[in-house]
């Protein structure tokens, strides 16, 4: 039990130094991604914080098998490297018995993974969808950025405005593009701000003294309008219910809706992420086996190209479930099954070479 207890704890100090390296690289690329946006116009400055907290829920479940992975490896490499293990496989310890803290170890992070992958995942997905959502179909005056092209929501051109007022409800020396039914539209303004439609809840862009340019590209015909005031409208009637990719359905309804192919691919998927935790683990033990006074990470390039491949065979029976390929009953089920496999033989080929070594010792 002292053993036990020993082994648990390096794993988990391990993992918990592997896991923090892993989400800080994993958060670093979410918020480059989500600063890029805002530099782009598609997403304001103030909802990147609440779309990283969301979004950050969703990264947990791609690092942390990797991270079970790496501190099995690191740990039990570490205690072999110093003789440790070599000490207890003396005292009767062996390969069979490093199962125990392991599978300890994993069970409690495949319950965490579950949790992720199942519930919390798919609600950080549909928030962070919601709110992007809404970002693009609506704009305000606070989006835009003097003297620099914002593009409008759904792609139907840009708008440029060269100030803005102190209290950012106005803009002034305003220019848009607009696209519209396959016609290309200039707008020249002396200002413009923001009405909002309180029945229908459309919101316009109202320009004020300028003037309107319509035609077509690369013909001489074209039509120029001068206005008082003119309404640009920023986000066309839709639905109401926002619709959210597989990965944002919540996992009950995914249940209940399992006859849908999409729907049980996305279920079978986020189980046998929990279920590759348990299979990883098994896998590492073998591999983390190293000679004492050895390399510690001697297997580490190995036990990569490895994940690589379990991971590359995880997306493989995605694709195959979803064309159906394979069958329901098959899914995906297959990969953690022969991971786990494959992990059990090396460490019975481990454990009989073991035995042939101290039979010609005797």
């Amino acid at each position: 039990m002292i053993i036990t207890r020993y082994l648990v704890r390096e794993v988990f100090s391990t993992l918990s130094g592997v896991l923090l390296v892993l989400l800080l690289i994993a958060f670093s690329g979410q918020l480059v991604g989500l600063f890029s946006k805002v530099a782009e116009g598609t997403l304001q400055a103030d909802t990147v914080m609440t779309l990283f907290g969301v979004y950050s829920l969703t990264l947990v479940p791609f690092v942390l098998p990797l991270a079970l992975y790496l501190a099995i490896l690191m740990a039990l490499s570490r205690l072999y490297a110093n003789s440790e293990i070599t000490v207890l496989e003396a005292c009767g310890y062996g390969p069979w018995n490093l199962l125990r803290p392991v599978l300890l170890v994993a069970v409690i992070v495949a319950a965490v993974q579950g949790g992720f992958t199942l519930v919390l995942a798919p609600w950080g997905d549909a928030q962070g969808e919601r709110l992007e959502k809404l970002e693009r179909k609506s704009l305000s005056i606070e989006g835009i950025t003097p003297g620099r092209f914002r593009s409008l929501p759904e792609g139907r051109g840009v708008i440029y405005a060269e100030r803005i007022n102190a209290d950012r409800t106005r803009i002034e020396n305003v220019f848009a593009q607009i696209r519209q039914r396959g016609h290309e539209s200039l707008l020249v303004a002396e200002a413009g701000f923001l009405e909002a439609n309180p029945q229908t809840g459309e919101r316009y862009l109202v320009l004020l003294n300028g003037h309107r340019y319509e035609g077509r590209p690369g013909q001489d015909e074209f039509a120029v309008i001068g206005f008082d005031r003119h309404g640009l409208r920023m986000n066309p009637p839709q639905d109401r219910h926002i619709r959210y990719h597989q990965r944002a359905i919540p996992t009950p309804a995914l249940w209940a809706g399992r006859a849908q192919r999409a729907h049980l691919v996305e279920l079978q998927w986020r189980i046998a992420s929990a279920l590759m935790c348990l299979a990883l683990a098994l896998l590492a033990v073998p591999l983390s086996r190293t000679r004492p006074r050895g390399g510690r990470y001697g297997r580490l390039a190995l036990a990569f190209l490895l994940y690589l491949l379990v991971n590359n065979l995880l997306n493989i029976a995605r694709t195959w479930l979803d064309e159906g390929v394979a069958p329901a009953w098959v899914g995906m089920w297959w990969v953690p099954i022969l991971t786990g496999v494959v992990g059990l033989v090396f460490i019975g080929w481990q454990v009989a070479g073991h035995r042939r070594l101290r039979r010609k010792e005797a």
